[in-house]
């Protein structure tokens, strides 16, 4: 998701909140039967340099800083760890 153009931001709120996307021509797509997975590698650096040195919640904490710095707030705070996953 780090890589991606802005713009695909303002259209992943869209679909996001609104279930539907509008495209320029006035077409618009229905998504509320759909799911959107999203991938970052966002923190894996922190995890790699940090595994074994921190405990699960601090280790959350520190990505979950570092994935702020990097996205929106609005896009962060609804859709942010719906799945997160222990790698352990």
């Amino acid at each position: 998701m780090e890589k991606a153009h802005p713009d695909v931001f303002n259209i992943l709120l869209q679909v996001l909140d609104d279930g539907r996307l509008t495209d320029g021509q006035g077409r618009t797509v229905d998504f509320r039967n759909t799911v959107v997975i999203m991938t970052s590698n966002l923190g894996s650096d922190l995890i790699q340099e940090r595994f074994g040195e921190l405990d699960y919640g601090r280790m959350k904490e520190m990505v979950l800083g570092v994935v702020s710095q990097n996205f929106r707030p609005e896009f962060i705070k609804p859709y942010w760890m719906k799945l997160w996953y222990s790698i352990r």
